[in-house]
């Protein structure tokens, strides 16, 4: 991908934090966000704005104030706002949805926590997946996270039923404030008491301030079910995390950004070893996610970290 197009979108993106954002983060605290992709030659321009669209719930899909620009290396055609409603309802009421497992592993990479689940899309007959960063921002654009979020609660149940161990799932953020899925998310886990015992919920940061008081009730009703509740891509909104405190979380699973380059960055080091000492004296387990470097392990049991995930992780 040209540089020019990644350099233009950091561009504005940090004019608009720096100049714009200060004057008026008060009152509109979730301001804007941006997508960039690249024109080629002769490309159908109803192409091109599908991939805008995509590309702009992918910033979405981020948080407040962000932006995602298209790499240019996907070979899938965009698809229109109007097809991807009908495609995710299908999947939905067709049973094209799935789930994939990673492991969580403790902090020294040597014993299973849980596994968490992720949802995947199967798009045609040969079986053919979409990973949830592929599909998941367009449902929340066309609010259709509720109806999916189920759906992967249903197949972590079963998969539960009939495999030992833990399994998270994640919560998107625009599904917090839904009553609806709350209630059929309720009467659901009743009908499984001793599976609650084995399931995990998890939030990314940005939705649980985005929507406080609907995480703080979804929590609690869940917790008195007998699951547990973490926060997901923790570290972020840091200096509100003092709010966190009598949510009763069971875990936080921190930022990658935070854990790239870990031994290099000793800056890191101490705010992670604080973060974890912070805590453990409210009960909560830390997570390291996104671990490339096995080599990493020992570092980060040390900093404090329970448990660790990503791609260095077996």
């Amino acid at each position: 991908m040209p540089r020019t197009l990644v350099g233009a979108a950091q561009d504005i993106h940090t004019r608009l934090m720096q100049n714009v954002l200060p004057r008026w983060q008060d009152q509109v605290p979730d301001l804007f966000h941006l997508s960039a992709v690249r024109y080629q030659h002769d490309q159908n321009i109803g192409q091109l704005l599908a991939r805008a669209d995509e590309m702009l719930a992918q910033a979405a899909n981020k948080g407040a104030n962000s932006w995602h620009a298209d790499e240019g290396g996907s070979t899938k055609p965009a698809v229109p706002a109007e097809q991807w409603r009908t495609l995710l309802t299908e999947a939905v009421t067709g049973g094209r949805l799935a789930l994939s497992f990673f492991p969580v592993m403790s902090g020294d990479g040597n014993n299973p926590l849980h596994q968490e689940g992720v949802i995947r899309l199967k798009v045609d007959a040969e079986g053919t997946l979409l990973s949830a960063g592929d599909f998941m921002p367009m449902a929340a654009q066309l609010n259709l996270t509720a109806p999916i979020d189920l759906s992967v609660v249903k197949l972590a149940i079963e998969h539960l039923r009939t495999t030992a161990g833990d399994v998270a799932v994640n919560l998107s953020a625009e599904t917090l404030g839904d009553f609806r899925f709350r209630n059929e998310l309720t009467q659901l886990l009743k009908a499984y008491p001793d599976v609650c015992q084995r399931l995990l919920f998890e939030v990314p940061e940005y939705g649980v301030f985005r929507q406080f008081e609907a995480f703080r009730d979804l929590a609690r009703n869940l917790k008195q079910l007998g699951c547990r509740v973490g926060v997901e891509y923790f570290g972020q909104r840091f200096s509100e995390s003092d709010k966190l405190a009598d949510l009763g979380l069971d875990y936080i699973k921190v930022h990658p950004s935070y854990i790239r380059g870990i031994a290099s960055n000793e800056g890191n080091q101490e705010f992670l070893k604080g973060l974890c000492k912070m805590a453990h004296a409210f009960g909560i387990t830390v997570v390291a996610l996104g671990v490339e470097n096995p080599s990493d392990l020992p570092l980060l049991a040390e900093l404090g970290f329970d448990g660790v995930t990503g791609p260095g992780v077996r």
